[in-house]
């Protein structure tokens, strides 16, 4: 699902630890570097939620939250 990244989420998920990335679900599998039910990443393994893309280096507008992200 996505959103757009306001600044008011973004505080928020900072003052509320807010985890949503794929490092942070019970299904990432670290070694393999990847979604235990094969879900594409689409902006969920950004962390913190303002991080720059790492090939453009722009500021994203939105957010992606997956469905089944179960926090581990």
């Amino acid at each position: 699902m996505k959103f757009p990244l306001t600044e008011t989420l973004i505080a928020e998920a900072k003052r509320f630890e807010l985890r949503s990335a794929c490092q942070h679900c019970f299904f990432w599998i670290e070694r393999q570097g990847k979604c235990a039910h094969d879900w594409p990443d689409e902006g969920q393994r950004r962390w913190p939620l303002d991080a720059p893309d790492p090939v453009t280096g722009e500021r994203p507008t939105e957010v992606a939250f997956c469905k089944e992200f179960e926090l581990a």
